[in-house]
């Protein structure tokens, strides 16, 4: 199935002369080409499905014509289970290639007469299916081949055999070419080929392709072929597409595996068991090592990204309630790990917990946007050639985040910061490598407080006590978080993408039992936080400010352990077991439930009918009151609530109040649709209330 469609993708693109890249890979031909000897090759081509294995052999075996060789396709699906079967179709396929060049001697007496001068070339695609014949088309078919002239091509989904790497004579001959996604430049160079009369997809395309072969071919062509058809519908198709054929390449009995390792970074056998209630069997898990787009690791499997997220998208849209179902299921089994585990291992299991409640952190994405399926590189700790890049992104933060008075200690405390304490400075890069975004958390003890509190000292009287600023380093157990920003000209990707990733990441932090603290000055960071936890305080002072914008203390603290229970009230903030009270304050404040919010929006029409709300909550006088805060948050005036969920409780509530199915119709969703997306509305809106 694999190479049915990537072949036909392969064809459709190869006509319109559109292969692009796979530079390094056409450069070792051509030097094989070039090489007086021509000492017998062997080419192992590798990688997952749609990566453009077929593709990259019909561009060898051309240019192999083209340099005058005999250029020989064949398919490891039809090369039948014996010698004799292979060499007959050997055979039959060498006769068609050489169709009108007499010979008394046969087709299979090209393979003798190779050489330097007459040079040869197979392609074998999907050689993994010659698994049988592998020992024999190694120590026979290959051994009898002349020591030159001679190159075989060889793709196959899984890296090769270790048989091929360890053997003493052909292990000098191998050559192996795992193929990786489209770079930057060539993703723009295959879209460029295209000839899309809407360019402006492109940057759409990049992302959510992340230069994957196939689904760079499925989007084009759903863009060129959807010319009238919205961006978000053909995007959908392209992903539907691409999620069936990798479920198409998978044994049935595999799928459940493969939907828990599209939640889940990492499993292995133990974890799969546990969250599908059955055993997974060794036969099983070593079918699902053998996939092309799952690779094998010390902590079990994990899906290769593209694929991972082709898939939970397709999950997502066939199944939201099962899929919903699947990710309480699995933190609830990591919950348990997560409070036995060693410190490290805290973060690493508290980090999974957090990729679960992606979709539940979906609010306020005017600050940091964390509903993007997105395959961005690994943070990592910078490094001192960085710090000219990471200056720059520090000064382009202080234009927009800081008063013009307040900018100057940034640039010195970079400098010194990246000198001491470098581990606090974490980045992401672009394909070329350049720093995009930055992320500052500074550990508060002893030695770092002075640094601390040599740039920002409001700040740090604001957050802490001198006791606090002056433990003991081994005892520390606060993060200040200093700044987080992003480049605004990553292609395909908005700032508040970047911002919301490196966030859901720095949050993993506090998965071994520590607190953050900061202080904020954007409404819509505050809400941010507060949406998903964090408690808020004002500041004494009001030199933190910004602008009109007052600075407030902004702190979540899980020293006394609870980061399993707040994980649950992200996950399933529905349920009793998801409720999460930071302290007991939080315990005698009103708690709005989803009925109360049904019950009060009800009534909006009615400001009379509103007083008895508007009476158990802070600062509203009255109904009235309390009906222009509500419209000013559904009409989007006020910010607190996403743009989706302004629409489905202004439609339903509001425009077509007592008509569901006009509000349904309105939001352009089934009604079934539109109430689950609405249950979902009013459990946020309750607890933003």
């Amino acid at each position: 199935m694999e190479n049915s469609d990537e072949r036909r993708f392969d064809s459709h693109f190869d006509h319109d002369k559109r292969f692009v890249g796979r530079a390094k890979e056409l450069k070792l031909l051509n030097r094989w080409f070039g090489d007086p000897g021509a000492p017998l090759t062997i080419f192992s081509v590798t990688g997952m499905g749609g990566i453009g294995k077929s593709s990259l052999l019909s561009e060898m075996l051309e240019i192999s014509r083209d340099r005058g060789a005999t250029a020989i396709w064949m398919d490891g699906r039809s090369c039948g289970p014996t010698p004799s079967i292979f060499l007959e179709y050997l055979s039959s396929t060498i006769g068609l290639e050489m169709m009108g060049s007499e010979s008394e001697f046969g087709p299979l007496h090209v393979l003798t007469q190779a050489s330097a001068r007459n040079r040869l070339v197979i392609a074998v695609d999907n050689y993994e299916e010659l698994a049988l014949l592998e020992h024999w088309f190694m120590e026979v078919f290959v051994s009898k081949l002349p020591t030159s002239g001679v190159l075989i091509v060889l793709a196959s989904r899984p890296e090769p055999v270790l048989t091929w790497k360890s053997h003493p004579r052909l292990q000098q001959l191998f050559v192996r070419m795992p193929l990786q996604h489209f770079t930057d430049e060539e993703i723009t160079a295959y879209i460029a080929g295209a000839g899309l009369p809407n360019r402006s997809v492109e940057g759409k395309i990049a992302r959510m392709t992340d230069g994957h072969p196939l689904g760079l071919a499925l989007a084009v062509e759903a863009a060129d072929q959807s010319r009238d058809v919205p961006l978000s519908e053909w995007t959908e198709m392209s992903h539907a597409i691409s999620a069936r054929l990798l479920l198409e390449l998978t044994s049935p009995r595999l799928h459940p595996m493969i939907e828990v390792l599209t939640l889940l970074e990492t499993a292995n056998q133990e974890v799969l068991s546990a969250v599908l209630q059955s055993e997974v069997t060794t036969e099983e898990y070593h079918a699902l090592r053998r996939m092309s787009f799952i690779r094998s690791g010390p902590n079990g499997l994990a899906l290769h990204d593209m694929a991972r997220i082709h898939l939970l998208r397709d999950f997502r849209q066939r199944e939201p309630r099962r899929l919903q179902q699947m990710r309480v299921r699995i933190a609830n089994l990591l919950r348990p790990l997560h409070e036995k585990a060693r410190s490290h291992d805290q973060r690493q299991i508290a980090r999974k917990m957090l990729l679960l409640c992606q979709e539940s952190m979906l609010q306020h994405r005017q600050y940091a946007d964390v509903s993007a399926d997105a395959l961005f590189t690994p943070m990592e700790v910078m490094r001192t050639e960085d710090l000219p890049a990471l200056q720059r992104l520090m000064q382009h933060w202080t234009e927009y985040s800081v008063e013009p008075w307040q900018a100057p200690p940034y640039r010195p405390f970079l400098d010194e910061l990246a000198e001491r304490y470098p581990e606090g400075i974490v980045l992401m890069r672009d394909r070329s490598g350049d720093p995009i975004s930055m992320f500052i958390t500074v550990l508060v003890h002893r030695e770092s407080s002075k640094l601390l509190m040599k740039y920002f000292p409001v700040e740090m009287q604001e957050c802490f006590t001198p006791e606090e600023l002056d433990c003991d380093p081994d005892e520390t157990d606060t993060h200040y978080a200093v700044m987080v920003t992003a480049k605004n000209d990553v292609r395909g990707y908005t700032r508040e993408e970047l911002v919301g990733y490196m966030c859901l990441d720095r949050l993993s932090l506090l998965g071994d039992g520590t607190r953050v603290m900061l202080v904020a000055t954007n409404p819509y960071l505050k809400l941010f936080l507060q949406s998903i936890g964090f408690q808020m305080r004002k500041t004494r002072s009001r030199v933190c400010d910004l602008y009109d914008q007052p600075a407030d203390v902004m702190y979540l603290d899980f020293r006394n352990g609870r980061f399993g229970d707040w994980v649950m009230s992200l996950l399933n903030p529905e349920t009793e077991n998801g409720k999460f009270h930071q302290n007991a304050a939080d315990e005698k404040r009103r708690a709005w439930s989803e009925a109360d919010m049904r019950k009060l929006l009800s009534n909006l029409h009615s400001p009379a009918d509103l007083q008895e709300y508007a009476a158990q909550m802070k600062d509203m006088k009255d109904g009235m009151q309390l009906q222009l805060h509500i419209l000013d948050m559904l009409e989007g005036r006020k910010p607190g609530i996403s743009d989706q969920d302004q629409r489905l409780l202004h439609a339903h509530y509001w425009t077509h109040a007592g008509n569901p199915t006009a509000a349904a119709e309105a939001c352009s969703m089934s009604r079934a649709t539109f109430y689950r997306h609405l249950r979902n509305a009013l459990i946020r809106l309750a607890r933003m209330i």
